[in-house]
């Protein structure tokens, strides 16, 4: 075999194995391969087994029934060649090959030729059909309904992987599409299947081929950690947060979590310098905190607890006062959804703990800010407003030396959650009009990229003006905010539009919400239960 041969059977044994972890069958592994290598069936069905030419030769030769084989290499390369080149491969032999391939031997030629074969010979290959030997093929319908002990425990588990079979080859025409090296085709769709499918293609797109390569090499572990990698996972962290503000959490969620498990299998996989393992338990923190605040975006608060309670983790390890705050901020606001006034009070004060130590000055904001929601809860209003007043003193601090991932605060962001709560509250009577100002003020300095957020400023905009008796402004602002839903996933987004169209049920009947609510259905939301998308 030669050496560019070798490799695109190891290439192929490498792919084949990561997909039958995910469920994948035989044919659909073959159909998978078809997208990047030319070549016959014949020669597929091998390259997804992971075998040389020798070994099935050997294999052939010891499953002749009479010992009388005497199939070669060459030949069998001549056979695979077919109906370009080579030879027609004989009937006895497609099912014998059949059997080893566990497929059925029609599979293992071109639809176009199976007429080239006599009668018998036809019979033959139709009759050889061995795809049941597949543990990853769900039994045959006509295999009949009674369930045994056996065929229970004999079939393999549910498939729980991101990529399927059609995401799979989807995956690869889009790489296809994108780039003209093969070689770099097959790193990224490698790397790609390893993190998470076609959206984790999307994140891959800011790497240089060299950083490609080293992190190809970290995930099979034939390479050590090193600064440059550790700059890389840094560097797709940074990438999936810019791609929440494009997409949203729905798509992202599955492939961040799972770019947060290589990092997190890095860590207990390989010693290394402290300085390499700190940055990346940071990044592994980090990226569970960004796991925990996309489900809690979806509202899947379960997962959303249990992503945040590893980020804390991660944080105490590394001894980051600033990320611990940052982890308790976050599972008090998942609490504070959840109406548990008590763990959002005890979060509060575990990030005013941490964050005291801390040399960030904007984390200061943050436990006064979950102690202005855990007082608006509970309806001391004038605690709530205190604690607020407080938060947004510390949200002006320069942002020069703080981390990125506070960047996000902002007298102008506590302004407007300060709001919503009031207008959540029925408060909103004399905050109205600062309401509304504050709302004019955020969305003209807010960049449109980022979707979810000008999307729930523009639903607490039209609560402040349903309040307000602005009835065709409320509704038209509405209608922006559900525009906004076709292109991103938050669930909270979807519960705000909501909640501000309950507002608006005084006014069902005049034309703008009637015009409002048109739009909602074509979005694919239903204002009575803002959560549920039709």
């Amino acid at each position: 075999m030669s050496g560019d041969g070798y490799r695109v059977l190891l290439q192929a044994r490498s792919w084949s194995k990561r997909l039958r972890e995910k469920g994948f069958t035989w044919g659909q592994i073959v159909d998978v391969l078809a997208l990047t290598h030319r070549v016959s069936s014949l020669r597929l069905y091998r390259l997804a087994h992971g075998r040389t030419a020798a070994e099935v030769v050997a294999m052939v030769n010891d499953a002749d029934p009479a010992g009388t084989a005497a199939l070669r290499e060459s030949r069998l390369y001549e056979f695979e060649c077919w109906p370009g080149a080579g030879r027609r491969p004989p009937a006895r032999l497609l099912a014998v090959l059949a059997k080893i391939y566990e497929t059925d031997a029609q599979s293992l030629l071109c639809a176009s030729v199976v007429t080239s074969y006599s009668a018998a010979d036809r019979d033959l290959i139709c009759g050889a059909d061995f795809r049941d030997m597949d543990a990853n093929r769900p039994p045959s319908p006509d295999r009949g309904s009674r369930v045994t002990m056996e065929s229970s425990s004999a079939a393999p588990p549910a498939d729980k992987s991101l990529v399927d079979a059609s995401a799979c080859m989807r995956l690869l025409r889009a790489i296809g599409v994108e780039e003209t090296d093969v070689k770099r085709r097959e790193l990224l769709f490698e790397l790609a299947l390893a993190l998470g499918g076609s959206k984790a293609l999307d994140l891959l797109r800011v790497l240089t081929p060299e950083e490609e390569e080293r992190l190809a090499g970290v995930l099979r572990s034939t390479w050590r950690v090193d600064a440059a990698t550790v700059s890389t996972f840094e560097k797709l962290s940074m990438q999936a947060h810019q791609a929440d503000d494009r997409s949203g959490p729905a798509t992202l969620l599955p492939v961040v979590d799972r770019q947060r498990e290589a990092v997190g299998r890095l860590l207990v996989r390989e010693p290394m310098l402290p300085n390499l393992r700190d940055r990346l338990l940071s990044t592994y923190a980090q990226m569970s905190q960004l796991v925990g605040f996309l489900a809690y975006d979806l509202r899947e608060y379960a997962v959303a607890e249990q992503s945040l309670s590893d980020a804390l983790r991660g944080a105490l390890d590394l001894g980051d006062p600033t990320l611990v705050s940052y982890a308790h901020y976050w599972l008090g606001r998942v609490a504070a959804d959840q109406s548990r006034t008590a763990a959002v009070l005890d979060h509060a004060f575990a990030v005013q703990s941490w964050a005291s130590r801390s040399s960030s000055k904007l984390s200061l904001s943050l436990h006064e800010s979950l102690f202005s929601v855990a007082y608006a809860a509970e309806g001391d209003a004038s605690a709530s407003a205190r604690a607020h007043d407080r938060a947004l003193a510390s949200a002006g601090a320069p942002k020069d030396n703080e981390p990125v991932f506070l960047h996000w605060i902002s007298p102008s962001a506590l302004e407007l959650g300060r709001c919503a709560l009031l207008v959540r509250l029925n408060q909103a009577g004399p905050a109205v009009g600062p309401v509304v100002t504050a709302a004019q003020r955020f969305l003209t300095g807010l960049d449109p990229k980022y979707k979810r957020r000008h999307g729930l400023v523009l639903a607490r905009y039209a609560s402040a003006l349903t309040m307000a008796k602005e009835i065709p402004e409320a509704a038209a602002k509405l209608m922006d905010a559900a525009e906004i839903t076709r292109q991103h996933s938050s669930a909270r987004l979807t519960d705000e539009i909501g909640q501000a169209r309950a507002r608006l049920e005084p006014w069902a009947d005049t034309t703008y919400v009637r015009r409002l609510d048109e739009t909602l259905r074509s979005c694919g939301l239903t204002w009575a239960c803002p959560t549920e998308r039709v």
